[in-house]
């Protein structure tokens, strides 16, 4: 009897302990936007990034904008938020919001509501089914998820998910390359690098990081490449 009763002390411990491990924490990180040539990185701007939880309930707030010097050759700011619940330890994305602002004016203007459960979302009126068994996730919330689901799978070769955005509802496939060694303002990080040839989106996370992203690469539909590069990281209430 007591042998049984401390098994299972332990046990509920244990998953408690697995529980905390596992649950991505509220922080706030800071990126520099840079555009990259062949010669050098420029930097153009800045991007901030906020996840806040409360209980079940999860919100995700990226802002990027130009620095002023740039906003004379390039005016650019978007917003983002998505939101959604925790339940088992798996984000379920309900919503996303996004507003691109060129020179002042509105380039990209987009709303999805997203019904995981029945497998369809709704972007900015128009209803999309997903095709594949994944997950479907907006183009902010997929950074969460990554960083959750390495967290848990560390070994896994390849996650895939069904992204919602302005075109509709994609698979895309991100591929686990291992580690790699890479250097952020004089330091050297050790991160798991991870590549979606659907999108052309590189991806380093960092353990020391929670799993976040420390760097992102990105080359656009014309060839041009843009990269965020963390300097600041921190956990907050």
């Amino acid at each position: 009897m007591r042998t049984n009763y401390i098994n299972k002390i332990l046990l509920f411990l244990g998953l408690i302990f697995s529980i905390e491990s596992y649950a991505l924490k509220p922080h706030e990180a800071n990126y520099n936007l840079d555009y990259v040539t062949n010669i050098s990185a420029i930097k153009i701007g800045n991007a901030n990034f906020k996840f806040e939880v409360n209980d079940t309930k999860y919100v995700y707030i990226e802002k990027a904008i130009t620095s002023p010097l740039w906003k004379i050759v390039y005016d650019y700011s978007r917003d983002e938020k998505s939101s959604g619940i925790v339940v088992d330890q798996q984000f379920i994305n309900h919503y996303y919001k996004m507003l691109e602002l060129t020179k002042g004016s509105a380039a990209k203007d987009l709303e999805i509501n997203i019904f995981a459960d029945q497998g369809y979302s709704i972007i900015n009126g128009d209803k999309f089914l997903k095709i594949g068994s994944g997950r479907i996730v907006d183009e902010l919330s997929i950074y969460l998820m990554l960083s959750q689901d390495m967290k848990a799978q560390p070994d896994k070769d390849s996650f895939t998910y069904e992204i919602a955005n302005s075109k509709g509802i994609k698979t895309q496939v991100f591929k686990h390359l291992g580690n790699e060694i890479i250097e952020i303002n004089g330091k050297k990080m050790q991160t798991i690098k991870v590549y979606c040839e659907e999108i052309k989106l590189t991806i380093h996370f960092s353990k020391a990081h929670d799993y976040l992203p420390v760097l992102i690469k990105k080359i656009s539909d014309h060839g041009k490449e843009f990269r965020l590069t963390i300097t600041s990281y921190a956990e907050t209430l």
